[in-house]
């Protein structure tokens, strides 16, 4: 299976180094803008713009959002070009035999992932193209499961929520324990403890905190403590949403 694999960014490297370990898929160019000069490095050209069209079985676009319509509109009309996207539809890509496969997973630029831990959303236009991105995710060694657009859209959000929000008040939380000088370190025992209960337990089941108990007093106590009104705001939003959660159980 032989591929051309547009896109350098967080997910595009990963996508790189995962694929040219095996050997059942083949990159045969990579799409780098970042690269200084067209080369070649561990078999695969690297070049600033793709230009081999010949006995290519997909084109993986690892792109920001806004370019897949740009790029998938200046590769071949016959080829069949796939798209990474988790908030983006199949329709993004103008071409008949149009694809996803969308990894469940957060990339970051100094850390590698080990994509047998991740689960690989996929969706195909044409029915007999979802083997082919069967056989990348399984090259890839990562799971897959079929989604349809509307589904996946949904399926991002929730993982913006768990994910990118989730970080944001790691954020917070580590401003607050700077400032106090103390080390965020510890609070790593009761993040983990956080993600193990969901393991066994509901989200709902597993609610903890002053909210869910309606301790007011204390409440109020770490409303007094919150220098910022930006922090403020998203702690009495959070402890009202929690409590009105409980309320419709």
């Amino acid at each position: 299976m032989r591929i051309i694999l547009i896109g350098a960014g967080k997910l595009g490297n990963q996508l790189y180094k995962s694929i040219i370990s095996n050997k059942v898929v083949k990159i045969i160019q990579w799409v780098n803008r970042s690269a200084k000069k067209n080369e070649t490095s561990e078999g695969v050209s690297i070049v600033k713009k793709a230009s081999n069209y010949e006995n290519v079985d997909l084109y993986l676009l690892a792109v920001s959002d806004d370019s897949i319509g740009t790029i998938s509109g200046s590769l071949p009309r016959d080829a069949f070009v796939v798209h990474t996207a988790g908030s983006k539809s199949l329709n993004s890509i103008s071409q008949k035999r149009a694809g996803v496969f969308y990894p469940l997973q957060s990339f970051s630029k100094n850390k590698d992932v080990d994509f047998s831990k991740i689960s690989v959303g996929i969706e195909s236009k044409i029915r007999t193209d979802i083997n082919l991105l069967k056989k990348l995710a399984k090259s890839i060694k990562a799971s897959v499961f079929e989604i349809n657009s509307q589904q996946r859209q949904k399926l991002h959000l929730a993982a913006v929520l768990v994910n990118n929000f989730t970080n944001h008040l790691f954020v917070e939380a580590a401003e607050i324990c700077k400032k106090n000088d103390l080390s965020f370190n510890l609070l790593k025992p009761i993040i983990q403890e956080t993600f193990e209960k969901i393991e066994t337990l509901s989200p709902q089941d597993a609610q903890t905190g002053p909210a869910i108990r309606r301790d007011e007093k204390t409440i109020k106590k770490h409303l007094k403590l919150i220098e910022s009104s930006y922090l403020k705001s998203i702690y009495k939003l959070f402890s009202s949403a929690i409590q009105n959660n409980k309320d419709d159980k």
